[in-house]
Formats: C-alpha cells, sequence, structure tokens
C-alpha cells in the first residue's frame, strides 16, 4: 500500500477551452479540489459583442450544463433545434425536394438539441469556476512528473503543483499526451470547413437543414433570431480560394449552394475556417493521466487511488 501523499489539488487540468472548464466543474461538485491551467488571459472570449462562433449542443451536453447549475442562465440564450432536414443540395437549387426528417415533435425529450453563441458559454463556464475551481489564465503547463501517489506539474511561471491526477484538456496536440507517451492515429479528409453567420429576412422556425454537396456538406444552423451559423464544407483548394474573398464576393458563391428559402441574406459576424481531419488517441489515459475524451470519471475513478 503505497502512502497518500497530500497533494496542492486532486486534479489539475490543462487547457481552459470548453471541455477543460466543463470537466472541472463536474470535479468540482463531486467533492474533488481541481485547478485549471489555462494558457489564454481571462478575457481572451469575453467580449460581448457577436462574431459569428457557435455551438450545436445535443440534448445530453444539455442535461450536462443544467446538472452543473449553469443551463437556467443560458437558456434564453439559445436557440432550439425543434427540426432537421438533410437532402442532397445542388448548386443554383438548394435542397433536392426529398430529405430524411427528424422532428422533435415526435420524441418526449423536446429540442432535439440547441444551438448557443460561444461567448454566452465561454462566460458561463469562466463565472461559474469561481469560487468552485481554480482558474489560472494565462500559464501554461510545460512539464510534467509522474510519481507512485501523484503528479508533479510544471508551470510557464516556473512555479510547481502536485495533484493526484493531471487532465490533458489541450487539444488534439496534447502536449501532455505527448509527454505521456500516448500516439494518435488519424487521417486528412482533404477539406475545410468554411464557417460563418448570415442574417436572413425570413425565420428558419427552429429547423436545421443540411445539403450533401459533391464537394463537401453545408450546415445551415438556426441561431435566435432571424440569423443562422453556416458551416460549409469544401475541398482545401476550392476553400482556400473562398476563404480569400471579400465579403460580398463570397455572398455570392455561397448564395447559389444556399437556396432562397431564407429570403435575402447577409454576412454577420467574422468569417473563420478550420482544416477538416481525424485524430484519435490510442488510449485516453496513462499512470496518473487522462485525456478528456473518454468518459472522463470512469478513468478518474482509479487514478486518483492512493
Amino acid at each position: 500500500m503505497i502512502a497518500a501523499m497530500k497533494t496542492d489539488v486532486d486534479i489539475l487540468i490543462a487547457g481552459g477551452g470548453l471541455n477543460g472548464p466543463t470537466l472541472a466543474l463536474a470535479l468540482a461538485d463531486a467533492g474533488l479540489s481541481v485547478a485549471v491551467v489555462d494558457p489564454r488571459p481571462a478575457d481572451a472570449r469575453a467580449s460581448d459583442d457577436f462574431d459569428g462562433r457557435a455551438y450545436a449542443l445535443a440534448v445530453a451536453s444539455q442535461r450536462l450544463l443544467k446538472a452543473l447549475g449553469l443551463w437556467s442562465g443560458l437558456a434564453d440564450k439559445s436557440q432550439p433545434i425543434l427540426q432537421v432536414k438533410a437532402s442532397q443540395g445542388l448548386p443554383g437549387q438548394g435542397a433536392a425536394p426529398f430529405f430524411l426528417h427528424f422532428d422533435s415533435a415526435e420524441i418526449e425529450e423536446g429540442p432535439v438539441g440547441f444551438m448557443l453563441e460561444d461567448r454566452f458559454l465561454y462566460r458561463a463556464l469562466l463565472d461559474a469556476m469561481s469560487g468552485r475551481v481554480t482558474h489560472m489564465p494565462g500559464i501554461a503547463v510545460t512539464g510534467h512528473h509522474v510519481e507512485a501517489s501523484h503528479v508533479t506539474v510544471d508551470l510557464s511561471d516556473g512555479r510547481q503543483m502536485t495533484a493526484r491526477a493531471l487532465i490533458g484538456a489541450d487539444g488534439r496536440n496534447s502536449s501532455v499526451a505527448q509527454r505521456a507517451g500516448i500516439k494518435r492515429q488519424g487521417w486528412d479528409y482533404g477539406q475545410t470547413a468554411l464557417v460563418a453567420a448570415i442574417d436572413h429576412a425570413e425565420p428558419h422556425h427552429g429547423i436545421a437543414q443540411q445539403y450533401f454537396m459533391a464537394t463537401g456538406p453545408l450546415a445551415i444552423l438556426p441561431l435566435p433570431g432571424n440569423r443562422s451559423s453556416v458551416v460549409w464544407s469544401e475541398t482545401n483548394d476550392n476553400a482556400r480560394a473562398i476563404a480569400a474573398l471579400d465579403d460580398d464576393e463570397f455572398l455570392k458563391v455561397l448564395r447559389p449552394r444556399f437556396g432562397d428559402y431564407l429570403g435575402a441574406i447577409s454576412l454577420a459576424g467574422a468569417r473563420f475556417s478550420y482544416p477538416l481531419s481525424l485524430s484519435l488517441a490510442e488510449t485516453y489515459a496513462a499512470p496518473r493521466i487522462a485525456l478528456v475524451g473518454a468518459p472522463p470519471m470512469a478513468c478518474i475513478r482509479w487514478l486518483v487511488r492512493a
């Protein structure tokens, strides 16, 4: 039996995006002491201005936010997804007349999902961590050393912290995973997602549309009001050329694919592009280490046993 060592915290989480703070709150509510080390400054995404970034939340994610006490403050800022329609799409014609249809009226759970802007979700997580989780913005994890009963973590400000377990919530190129010798497998899809928000003249009625084009899918996801989020996947070469266009030219290329069911459209907020690839860790746990992406509580149960 290895004697337990007193540590600074039970769990130290490297990464302060969405996964790290969400997991931190759940662990804190379970009675563990938790610190989140976040390389970004605290106000990195604190603007009140709409910038076009939003997330499609499955019902399970909404239930998690509710269990953490966050959903009551987010519900009126979200857009319920009441229907999903998926069809073939052709430039200049919009959606084909035949489509797959998922309707929330046919299930007992309510909406099939929710759209929520990044600015609201991220701030809610930051606010919720206050008093429940030690948040350390502007600091990065630069190294760690695993011992029998704990892990010692090196920080970019020269300090060290000890924890019973270290969680890597630091993305697909996780430095925590690399130092733990966890390898990844995957491949590049040869596509890039062009992401933007649009204002439109006609209401969306809470319907999410997905058109499957020859060069990649186009998703039109409802946001509050007459506004939608567009996630448009194209081949890398096409996406690179489209991303380089100014806003007016971008809309000229988008409109024939989009169709006219929402009336006149205009850009709202910034445009983003994200290369699409698959990256899977070969394992989600090592001694005293876990990665967010596996069922985290199952890993942490054995990681923190003294």
